[in-house]
């Protein structure tokens, strides 16, 4: 397994506005990885990709606000990767292991959340999920039966917090 991760964070209010009540910054956190098994004793195996390894794993995003007030959006992506060592590709229908072995694609999901402050309280809301991307990220082979799991779709939440 090999790979490159980076990480950055511009805070483009500080570079060229000079308020410091004004937050505007943009992000990005990659990591590329390759992986291949080099020796088995199994069959299939010997230059496959390594399960649950995606090429591509990005995070990026705005962070954004005016005093107590934020914003934040922000869109993660992953590439495609395998659940076996043996790379299968999807079976068809009539084979017994359909939906427990196959690549899982690659997806992408955006979430948007904001918060405020207001003295000892704070407010904080956001929608998970923005697009209704429908996506999974594993597959079962047990409980609650073999298949994939699909991830949640767009929902959203709201608490208040209260500093003592």
């Amino acid at each position: 397994i090999y790979g490159l991760e980076t990480y950055g964070n511009w805070n483009i209010a500080e570079t060229f506005m000079q308020n410091p009540y004004l937050k505007f910054n943009l992000f990005v956190n990659s990591a590329i990885t390759g992986s291949e098994y080099i020796s088995s004793d199994e069959n299939n195996v010997v230059g496959n990709i390594v399960e649950f390894i995606p090429r591509l794993n990005l995070k990026s995003g705005i962070k954004a606000g005016y005093k107590d007030l934020l914003f934040s959006l922000q869109y993660s992506y992953l590439s495609e990767q395998f659940t076996d060592a043996e790379n299968s590709q999807i079976p068809d229908d009539a084979d017994n292991r359909n939906g427990v072995i196959g690549e899982i694609p690659a997806y992408g999901v955006m979430d948007f959340s904001t918060s405020f402050k207001i003295n000892r309280f704070t407010i904080e809301s956001g929608i998970l999920n923005v697009l209704n991307s429908s996506y999974f990220t594993r597959r079962a082979t047990g409980y609650p039966g073999p298949g994939i799991i699909p991830s949640d779709g767009r929902s959203f939440y709201l608490t208040i917090g209260v500093s003592i």
